[in-house]
């Protein structure tokens, strides 16, 4: 949930937290982090390839040091790991939706 904070005169110039308004959700980062730990795990038990298990260790550890720098992820690890992790996988398989969901998550 997004929330409006303001703090004093609200003028146009002057809105929420240090002039900025946050709309829409906040917990998007470490929601995206702990499926992409879940999408990791699913191909390890599948038993994925080894490219595909690698390619969500990458995709989690950029999430990951995205997270902790307080910035996007690279939006070229992120398409390249997925395109990778999702090569195979059947339609309506679980990693399959970890995947959209994840590249949702990204995209907005």
């Amino acid at each position: 949930m997004g929330t409006f904070n303001f703090n004093g005169n609200v003028t146009a110039g002057a809105i929420g937290d240090n002039a900025t308004v946050n709309v829409g959700r906040q917990d998007t980062a470490a929601e995206t982090l702990r499926l992409a730990a879940d999408l990791a795990r699913w191909l390890r038990d599948e038993g994925a390839s080894r490219e595909q298990i690698a390619a969500a260790e990458t995709l989690r550890g950029e999430l990951d040091r995205a997270a902790q720098e307080r910035r996007a992820a690279e939006p070229g690890v992120v398409q390249r790991s997925l395109e990778i992790i999702t090569l195979g996988l059947g339609a309506g398989s679980g990693g399959l939706a970890l995947a959209q969901e994840i590249s949702r998550l990204l995209t907005g």
